[in-house]
């Protein structure tokens, strides 16, 4: 049976995450990137400002998760990384195709 995927969107948190491993490829050292995501349950905020740490950037900004949505804002401290000829950032799924089979 199919079961709905528990979380809300358009792109696999896989995926979210691997965009955001591109993203080092994609600034120069001081450069600012600006994301937003819903908060709802689960929220996955958190755990994207952490998979941003992890590639070399520092929070500037994230919105209280009481505002009802959420916008983060994260500087690259890093190096630059060469860019990945032909590897795919993400693939653009829709929600309603955020779903697993059990």
């Amino acid at each position: 049976m199919l079961q709905e995927h528990p979380r809300r969107g358009d792109v696999t948190d896989e995926d979210i995450e691997r965009t955001v491993g591109f993203f080092p490829q994609l600034c120069a050292t001081g450069g600012t990137v600006i994301w937003t995501r819903h908060r709802e349950a689960p929220d996955l905020v958190p755990r994207i400002c952490d998979w941003f740490e992890e590639q070399g950037f520092e929070l500037r900004w994230v919105s209280d998760p009481d505002a009802g949505f959420g916008v983060g804002v994260h500087r690259f401290t890093g190096r630059p990384r060469p860019l990945e000829l032909g590897e795919l950032m993400f693939r653009f799924v829709g929600c309603h195709e955020l779903k697993t089979e059990r």
